[in-house]
């Protein structure tokens, strides 16, 4: 009779997540949300637009080979901590809705896959501008080619790369909404923001614009859900 209602309440209370362990996986995650934020945005609109600016990559790479050494670290931190991200919201979603829980962790691991495929590229870029420069202006014409094929090889990866990305990030907020971790209004901002982030990047997938007024949305809510989840935590329970 004891064993039986020791077992009954175990059951009951499994569902609820403590309130130290939501407190403090919540501020991780918002912390991670935080530093991948600044790194992502430090990389793509600072140092990936030096490095296709004034010539190109054909020039810069070469002449400041730090910074493609730079943005492949910044990728790699940004992907591990996204990953650590998506194992700790499919951790806390998982007996809830176990299979999109799955589906967004392995959204994840796929873009940091081609994160690191887009990296390879950028890696490329560097020995080909140091044999460009060392050549000198007379040889641009038979780099022509490699400069076309590095940089469409670059943007055939790097664009996909975002559209997947902006979709898990759809999925992370739904996730969250949907497990009732975070305010119902702010997760629903996120999963418009990436929607909005998505259709931009479709639009370049088609052969249009980006319309970079856009982007302004997730860049706005994902921080801020971040420094929410800093102060706040996750909340204790979640949805049955």
């Amino acid at each position: 009779m004891i064993q039986q209602t020791s077992a009954s309440a175990a059951i009951a209370t499994s569902p609820a997540m403590p309130a130290a362990s939501a407190l403090v996986q919540g501020r991780l995650v918002g912390f991670g949300l935080l530093v991948s934020f600044a790194f992502g945005m430090y990389s793509n609109f600072q140092l990936q637009s030096e490095l296709f600016s004034d010539g190109g990559f054909m020039v810069q790479a070469g002449q400041q080979p730090w910074l493609v050494g730079t943005i492949v670290v910044l990728g790699l931190i940004t992907g591990l901590i996204s990953l650590t991200i998506a194992a700790t919201v499919r951790q806390r979603t998982a007996a809830q809705m176990p299979v999109l829980s799955l589906g967004y962790l392995l959204l994840v691991t796929a873009g940091f896959a081609m994160s690191q495929v887009e990296h390879t590229v950028l890696l490329a870029m560097r020995p080909i501008s140091e044999a460009f420069l060392a050549a000198g202006p007379e040889a641009a014409t038979r780099f022509e080619t490699v400069r076309e094929l590095l940089g469409g090889l670059r943007n055939g990866i790097h664009f996909p790369d975002k559209l997947v990305g902006g979709l898990s990030v759809f999925l992370l907020f739904f996730l969250l909404k949907r497990a009732r971790l975070i305010p119902a209004l702010l997760a629903l901002a996120g999963m418009v923001a990436a929607v909005c982030q998505m259709t931009t990047i479709l639009r370049e997938l088609f052969g249009y614009d980006i319309i970079y007024a856009l982007l302004a949305p997730l860049a706005l809510v994902y921080p801020a859900t971040g420094i929410w989840l800093l102060i706040k935590g996750f909340a204790a329970k979640e949805s049955a």
